[in-house]
C-alpha cells in the first residue's frame, strides 16, 4: 500500500504550498525537447494501438562500452483549465517527427501537433497546494504487471484514472510516464547474483525453503510453476526503463491531496497480476514542512524537465502500453479533448496554425472560419470543440 503513515493506514498525501513568491512556469526552452499534443479520434484500438506505437519507437543506442545511452521520452495526461488532454514529450526533433508519424499511423484520424509556445507544463501559483507520488513495482521487473496480452483488462484502466483526475476547474492533475528503451539483455540479470529470468524460473520450480530449526523444501505449487512460466516468457521481449509520477495542484489543500491519492490508487487497483506483481505508490512527503516543500519542489522540477531516474522499473511493450496509451470511446470520462471528425480530404495537419494553448486555429482563407473568442478551439468546420 505504499509508504504508510506513522501509525499505519493509507499512504500520507499531505498537500503543501511550495516556498515560492511568483508562479512557476515552464516554456519549451525551459524543458528542452518537443512537446506534442494529441487530440485522439474516439474510434481506435486503445491499448493495442499504444503497443504498436511503443514497439515502433524502441530504438536502443549504446556507446562503445555497451552502455545504454538511449534518449528518454514521456507520455502525459493533463487535467488543466477544466479539460483532460494528452501529450508526448520527445527528447529530440527527430524523435518528435517519428512520434507524430507513428501516432498518426496507429491512431487514425487523431491530430498530433507540436506545442511551440505557451506553457510546456501546467503553471503552479504560490497560493496553490501541491501533492505528488512515485509509482513503483511491488516485485522485481521479471514479474509482469497485468496487461492486455496477459490476463487482460475487463475495462480500460484509463476510464477510472481519468475520472479520478477530474477536479475543480482551476486545479491541475498530471500523470507522467517517462520511458527509455532497455537493452535486449535486460533479462540476463547480473552474472554474479545469478538472477536472470532462467535462474529465477528454475528456482521457483525447485520449491521453497521453509522452517528455521528444521529447514525443509516445500515442493513447488501450481502457482509457483505458473509464475515460472510467466517469467520465462519475458525473455526476448522488447522493454523500457520506466518512471511513473502523479501530481495534483489546487488552491484547496484537501482537493490536491485527494486527487493525488485517488489517481495513484487507480494505478494500484488495475495492474495487479496473478503473480502478485502490481504498482505501489510512494507519496512525496516528510514530517517537517520545510523538508516536504523541498522534496515537492524537486519532484515538480523533475516532472517539468521530464527527467528519468533509475528506479529499477522495467516494463515490456505490452505492460507499458497499459499505463501509457491513448484511450478510446470505451471510457466515458467527461471533459476529454476528443477529436470527433475524420480527416477526409481536409487541409494537411502541418498547415494548421495553433494558439498558445496548442488549440488549432483556422486559416483565415477557410469559408467556414469560426469567429469570436472561441475561434481558436474549433477545427474542421466547427465540428470539434475543446
Amino acid at each position: 500500500m505504499g509508504k504508510l503513515g506513522l501509525f499505519g493506514g493509507d499512504p500520507q498525501y499531505e498537500a503543501t504550498q511550495l516556498d515560492i513568491d511568483e508562479p512557476l512556469t515552464w516554456t519549451r526552452q525551459d524543458t528542452g525537447g518537443t512537446l506534442l499534443r494529441i487530440r485522439p479520434y474516439k474510434e481506435n484500438d486503445g491499448i493495442v494501438d499504444g503497443a504498436g506505437v511503443l514497439q515502433s519507437v524502441h530504438d536502443v543506442t549504446m556507446n562503445w562500452r555497451g552502455k545504454n545511452t538511449s534518449d528518454h521520452h514521456s507520455f502525459e495526461v493533463w487535467f488543466d483549465q477544466g479539460v483532460i488532454t494528452f501529450y508526448m514529450h520527445a527528447a529530440t526533433d527527430a524523435a518528435a517527427d517519428k512520434f507524430r508519424r507513428r501516432v498518426g499511423n496507429n491512431y487514425a484520424n487523431s491530430e498530433v501537433f507540436p506545442v511551440d509556445s505557451g506553457h510546456a507544463f501546467p503553471q503552479i501559483e504560490p497560493a496553490e497546494y501541491v501533492a505528488g507520488a512515485w509509482l513503483s513495482m511491488e516485485k522485481m521487473p521479471y514479474y509482469p504487471i497485468r496487461h492486455h496480452n496477459a490476463e487482460g483488462f475487463e475495462v480500460d484502466p484509463y476510464g477510472e484514472i481519468t475520472s479520478e483526475m477530474l477536479s475543480l476547474d482551476d486545479s491541475k492533475v498530471v500523470t507522467q510516464v517517462v520511458f527509455r528503451p532497455a537493452k535486449q539483455s535486460w533479462t540476463d540479470g547480473d552474472r554474479f547474483k545469478h538472477n536472470s529470468v532462467d535462474e529465477i524460473a528454475h528456482g521457483l520450480r525447485q520449491g521453497t525453503s521453509v522452517g528455521w530449526l528444521n529447514p525443509r523444501v516445500r515442493p513447488a505449487s501450481a502457482k509457483d510453476k505458473q509464475a515460472a512460466d510467466t517469467i520465462e516468457r519475458q525473455r526476448g521481449q522488447q522493454a523500457f526503463h520506466v518512471n511513473i509520477r502523479v501530481l495534483a495542484v489546487s488552491r484547496d489543500q484537501d482537493e490536491a491531496g485527494a486527487r493525488a491519492r485517488g489517481v495513484a490508487g487507480m494505478f494500484r487497483k488495475y495492474y495487479n497480476a496473478i503473480t502478485e506483481q502490481g504498482l505501489d505508490d510512494t507519496p512525496v512527503s516528510h514530517r517537517r514542512k520545510s523538508k516536504r516543500q523541498r522534496k515537492l519542489s524537486e519532484f515538480v522540477e523533475r516532472m517539468a524537465a521530464r527527467e528519468w531516474v533509475d528506479r529499477e522499473m522495467i516494463m515490456t511493450v505490452d505492460e507499458l502500453a497499459g499505463v501509457a496509451h491513448i484511450p478510446n470511446d470505451e471510457i466515458t470520462t467527461p471533459k476529454i479533448d476528443w477529436r470527433y471528425t475524420q480527416r477526409g480530404d481536409r487541409i494537411p495537419a502541418d498547415s494548421v496554425k495553433y494558439d498558445e494553448r496548442g488549440n488549432p486555429v483556422h486559416s483565415p482563407t477557410r469559408d467556414d472560419q469560426a469567429t469570436g473568442p472561441d475561434a481558436g478551439s474549433w477545427v474542421d468546420g466547427g465540428e470539434d470543440r475543446v
